[in-house]
């Protein structure tokens, strides 16, 4: 709407932050108005409309045993660009969206993470802290990840000195507790024993995130791929 717009902050300094906090205003003031218009939300219509004045659109469904990152949302751009074009040409524009939870991955997180609890205590103290003792364990995996790529292998010479864990993770020691403290409180760390906690823990912050990002997703039609939404559920029994 015009006087909306007529609201916006426009910032004519060149200096600190200023030219960033007028956007991040202007942003904050147009997604609020989407809200409260409901701009994304898509219904069915009157049953005469043509099957060409509509359009839906999806992603693959994140799996959800972290946030988002910028891959996500490189990816997410094709749709919500399509998406937007197709609404601009007056179609009715279903854009829902999903997260994945099933599987085992985050079962197998959990399960870690209780068996890391178990071992080492809460926090954790870790027996790679002490700086001989991680040395020690590095040239363990090393030469354990040189013997299964020889044995695999025996006529190719390994090439480099770093195994690709150890490229991935810095040290090749992968703790779970390690990876959430980058993205959980420390305190509540402990509830993600329970995998169902990863569930009601980061698909919220997707969705808050993606509000951000300005996706332009129907949030009345996003879910969870589990049993824990006796919905999805059923049309997979089905």
């Amino acid at each position: 709407p015009t006087g909306a717009m007529a609201d916006l902050t426009v910032s004519t300094s060149g200096k600190g932050t200023a030219k960033r906090d007028a956007l991040l205003k202007n942003e904050s003031s147009v997604q609020a108005m989407w809200e409260k218009e409901g701009a994304f939300e898509s219904n069915s219509g009157p049953s005469e409309r043509k099957l060409e004045d509509k359009f839906l659109v999806t992603f693959p469904y994140p799996y959800t045993n972290g946030v988002l990152h910028i891959g996500h949302a490189f990816s997410l751009t094709k749709a919500v660009f399509r998406a937007q074009f197709e609404r601009h040409r007056g179609k009715n524009v279903l854009f829902p969206f999903a997260f994945h939870c099933t599987g085992m991955p985050i079962q197998a997180a959990a399960n870690k993470l209780k068996s890391e609890i178990e071992q080492f205590g809460c926090p954790p103290q870790f027996p790679e802290e002490d700086p001989e003792v991680r040395a020690k364990m590095e040239a363990e995996l090393a030469a354990a990840a040189e013997a299964k790529a020889a044995k695999a292998a025996p006529e190719k010479k390994a090439k480099g000195g770093k195994t690709k864990l150890v490229q991935k993770s810095g040290t090749g020691i992968v703790r779970q507790w390690n990876i959430l403290i980058k993205m959980v409180p420390e305190d509540e760390i402990p509830a993600f024993v329970d995998p169902v906690h990863w569930l009601r823990y980061f698909p919220p912050i997707g969705v808050d995130h993606m509000r951000n990002f300005g996706a332009g997703v129907d949030w009345r039609r996003a879910f969870i791929t589990t049993d824990v939404n006796p919905y999805y559920d059923a049309f997979i029994r089905w």
